[in-house]
């Protein structure tokens, strides 16, 4: 039979524990089967109480006067039994670091949380590189020449790539909602915020750069600094949402990874 003592400290004395323990408790397991007492000091304990409680266990040993027990401090190498019965005793504590470190609590969010994130990371950054295909443009002198039909669909795409990582992003606020997840709200509201904002940047059209001298209604020149600025403010909007939410993915992944694969 076996039977626990958590060692309190501020009363310097062993009081009996059947239901549970925590990372700072001191406990000492009484095996009356094979008169011994395993001493186990918790991951948060201190060795400090570890000596005081060791100290105080001839008055532990006093309730049972007819054994003479054997000591043992637990350290790598633990009984099966014992372990057992430390596992039980620890059950509340370890449910409640899940809860802690699991955020999600349903498997459909969990999934379209993952996917609507990945592809919300994936779209700008082939925005991105649709718009430095820009770069490749012919070059006359300072300037740029592009046909007016592919400038706009220069635009348009990287257009419609953002607006979709916009919805996502304002999905994923809904599913950070549901799942009580604080950082997905903040994380998703930025994606939103700067997401919008390069919409209605994308959207400008014509009217985001001045056309140089040369220009006609089919055939814009546009100057090889204006397109760099244009994207160096673009890749500084993305980037402002894309390290936060990256960052969150690969900590998704590490911490979901049995549940998603």
């Amino acid at each position: 039979m076996l039977k626990t003592y958590i060692f309190d400290d501020a009363n310097k004395k062993w009081i009996e524990e059947d239901k549970s323990l925590l990372y700072h408790d001191l406990c000492a397991i009484l095996d009356e089967e094979r008169n011994i007492i395993y001493l186990w000091n918790g991951p948060k304990s201190s060795q400090e109480k570890l000596k005081k409680g060791y100290s105080l266990l001839e008055t532990l040993m006093s309730y049972y006067p007819t054994i003479n027990f054997e000591l043992s401090i637990l350290k790598k190498k633990v009984p099966s039994h014992i372990q057992d019965r430390i596992d039980i005793l620890l059950f509340k504590i370890q449910q409640e670091d899940k809860k802690k470190y699991y955020k999600f609590s349903r498997f459909t969010t969990l999934r379209l949380y993952l996917i609507f994130l990945s592809v919300s990371i994936i779209l700008p950054v082939f925005s991105l590189l649709n718009l430095v295909s820009s770069l490749s443009w012919t070059k006359i002198d300072a300037n740029f020449e592009i046909g007016a039909e592919a400038y706009n669909n220069w635009l348009l795409i990287p257009f419609i790539l953002i607006i979709i990582s916009l919805i996502f992003f304002s999905i994923m606020i809904i599913i950070g909602i549901i799942e009580v997840e604080y950082q997905v709200i903040i994380f998703s509201l930025l994606g939103v915020l700067v997401c919008s904002g390069l919409a209605i940047y994308l959207q400008q059209g014509i009217f985001l750069f001045l056309f140089q001298e040369g220009s006609s209604s089919s055939i814009y020149v546009i100057r090889q600094n204006d397109v760099i600025e244009f994207l160096i403010v673009v890749v500084l909007g993305i980037i402002v949402f894309e390290i936060p939410n990256m960052i969150k993915l690969i900590a998704f992944i590490k911490i979901y990874r049995k549940f998603v694969f």
